[in-house]
C-alpha cells in the first residue's frame, strides 16, 4: 500500500469521459469538466489513510478525508455533494472504492473506482454501477 504514498496528478482528459458523463446523465457538464485537473495526495499509515483532493474547478475547496480501510466514511465533495465511500485493499498496488454520491444535480449514483499503481503511473477505472458505463484515466506521480 505504500506505493500510493505521495502526490498524484492527472494531466489530460481521457476520451472516455464524454460518453461516460452522457451515460450517467451528466452530459450537460462535459464542457465544465473538460479542463478540470485533479491532484491527490495519499499519506498511508497501515489501514489509516489521509487522502487530500484538490480539483482545479474548486481551487479554494480542498477535500481532506481521513479514512480507515474497510470502514465506511461520509464526506462532502467540493460542490457540496454527499459522498459515502468504503476503501478496500486489493493488493499492495491496488485499491477499490465503493462510492455513492449525489453530485451537483442531486441524483444518487453508485460507482466502483479501481486505482492501480505501476511505478509512477496510476491507472484509474471508474464504473457507474447503474448506468453500466466505464471511464478510464491515468494519474502521474508528482516529483
Amino acid at each position: 500500500m505504500a506505493q500510493f504514498n505521495g502526490t498524484w496528478e492527472d494531466r489530460e482528459m481521457d476520451p472516455s469521459m464524454g460518453p461516460f458523463l452522457d451515460a450517467i446523465g451528466l452530459g450537460e457538464f462535459k464542457e465544465k469538466y473538460a479542463g478540470a485537473r485533479t491532484t491527490v495526495t495519499y499519506e498511508v499509515n497501515g489501514d489509516k489513510w489521509k487522502i487530500s483532493y484538490l480539483n482545479s474547478l474548486y481551487p479554494d475547496k480542498p477535500m481532506v478525508y481521513e479514512i480507515e480501510i474497510g470502514k465506511s466514511f461520509d464526506g462532502k465533495g467540493p460542490d457540496g455533494s454527499d459522498v459515502k465511500t468504503v476503501f478496500t485493499v486489493v493488493s499492495d498496488s491496488e485499491i477499490k472504492e465503493d462510492e455513492k454520491t449525489n453530485f451537483e444535480d442531486g441524483k444518487d449514483r453508485s460507482f466502483v473506482i479501481t486505482r492501480k499503481v505501476n511505478g509512477d503511473v496510476m491507472d484509474v477505472v471508474i464504473e457507474a454501477v447503474s448506468a453500466n458505463a466505464k471511464m478510464t484515466g491515468k494519474m502521474y506521480r508528482k516529483k
